[in-house]
């Protein structure tokens, strides 16, 4: 293959396909990776198959409707947007993991109310998916459904993870 000169430019082929489901999971750098594995291994889903929503904590941004306002409106939105674009998305797979810095950020923001009634931040976030999902499938309804995933860290190191299905 030849080299493009200076003034070439080199050209990307985009993906013609109709997306079948939504991916929210967390932007953390760490375990990028790992969900791009599980997505395409363990869920079958190849890129064009989805949408990826990736954005700090995940389902955690749709998590507090009534306190972080913000957050919610905004991924409500972008998910209503695509689910009437692409009338192909049956499914939302929520995916949280271990050790998410911004459920830390929101555990110190919204101080011991966030974590009432739970004994850990895991713990949190696995209702969480729970809530979300169940949220999610009432503004939907029938034609949608969720899909929980929480990334487990399986070394001390916290070098690599599993996948736990979480039922609602």
């Amino acid at each position: 293959m030849a080299v493009p000169s200076s003034t070439e430019k080199k050209v990307y082929l985009l993906t013609q396909s109709d997306p079948t489901a939504i991916v929210i999971h967390c932007s953390d750098p760490r375990f990028q990776n790992a969900f791009k594995g599980f997505i395409n291994s363990e869920l079958g889903l190849r890129d064009g198959d989805y949408i990826p929503l990736i954005i700090s904590g995940g389902a955690g941004s749709l998590s507090e409707p009534l306190k972080l306002p913000k957050e919610f409106k905004f991924m409500k939105e972008r998910i209503e947007f695509f689910i009437h674009h692409f009338p192909s998305i049956r499914r939302i797979i929520l995916i949280n993991h271990e050790d998410c810095k911004h459920y830390e950020s929101m555990k110190n923001l919204l101080g011991n109310s966030f974590l009432s009634r739970v004994a850990d931040l895991m713990e949190r976030q696995k209702i969480d998916l729970k809530s979300v999902a169940k949220n999610l499938l009432n503004l939907f309804g029938s034609k949608i459904h969720g899909e929980l995933y929480y990334a487990h860290f399986t070394d001390p190191q916290k070098q690599s993870v599993v996948f736990e299905k979480i039922f609602a």
